[in-house]
């Protein structure tokens, strides 16, 4: 058993082909593979919501909201998937690319101007409104099952996360906060160290549970997925988020701020390298 660090990188959407499969990938403990392939498997058999890691950003003239785009774009004014603001003679939309395979079929007048009017990131973000509002980010988090658990109570969910199908090689926890990276070397360098007797019950606890669900899979025959159970809730995994800049902020108010409750200790990690990456894109926070 090992024990690695929690992490936050940012993933900037330089193709959105590539984007999507990346992030699908995670799902299947995977860092590499064909895109193309990837994305064909996908919209064939519509896991389509691996697409809401795609961002769509799109400049529609405002000329366009008194025919019939503009009817059909303000039924979905309450929709959580698709946000726009009027600023001078555009209409900024940004969305992702679930919602446009949803609606390519239905609304074929919102899909085709969506596609026609699409722009890059640069154009889009370069409107300080649309940039402060309704920017989308993707963030890979390394952290403990039990921590994603809490990231992932958001709605809409935009996530990808790896599988418990895929920790049978190297049972790996993400180390909790209350063990310094001090320790977790230590023990990564040899399993068998005393530390705090604390420690000691709780790390030989989690190695026990690798050892079970190796047994089960091994000697039993049972399925992975079957077997999961046994793991430890700090059990490492890998998630993708993807976000708009307000749904961020919404999140760490809760994780990082504390609005309803102090944050755990191992959520408020992860939400404060998340923070300190939006920093870098330039945004401002209390």
């Amino acid at each position: 058993m090992k024990i690695i660090e929690p992490k936050v990188e940012f993933w900037r959407q330089e193709d959105a082909k590539a984007h999507v499969a990346r992030c699908s990938r995670v799902c299947y403990g995977k860092e590499t593979g064909n895109d193309e392939a990837t994305i064909k498997r996908l919209i064939n058999s519509k896991h389509w919501s691996m697409f809401r890691h795609e961002t769509v950003y799109a400049m529609i003239p405002m000329e366009l909201w008194y025919g019939n785009f503009g009817e059909v774009l303000n039924t979905y004014r309450a929709s959580p998937y698709i946000s726009w603001v009027t600023i001078g003679n555009y209409i900024y939309i940004s969305t992702n690319g679930n919602f446009m395979l949803d609606v390519e079929k239905y609304e074929p007048v919102l899909y085709n101007e969506i596609n026609n009017y699409r722009v890059s990131e640069e154009e889009f973000n370069s409107c300080e409104t649309a940039y402060n509002f309704f920017a989308r980010w993707t963030f890979c988090v390394d952290t403990q099952i039990s921590t994603s658990r809490e990231l992932n109570r958001v709605s809409p969910n935009n996530i990808a996360e790896k599988s418990t199908r895929y920790v049978y090689e190297d049972g790996t926890i993400c180390r909790p906060y209350w063990i310094s990276t001090e320790e977790a070397n230590m023990f990564n360098e040899d399993n068998n160290v005393d530390l705090d007797e604390a420690m000691n019950v709780y790390l030989r606890g989690c190695k026990r549970s690798f050892e079970d669900y190796k047994i089960l899979i091994d000697k039993y025959k049972l399925n992975r997925q079957d077997t999961r159970g046994v793991l430890p809730l700090d059990t490492a995994t890998r998630c993708i988020y993807t976000y708009s800049i307000l749904e961020w902020r919404s999140i760490l108010d809760l994780r990082y701020y504390g609005t309803t409750g102090k944050p755990h200790p191992n959520a408020y990690i992860i939400a404060s390298m998340i923070r300190n990456e939006l920093m870098e894109l330039g945004y401002d926070f209390r």
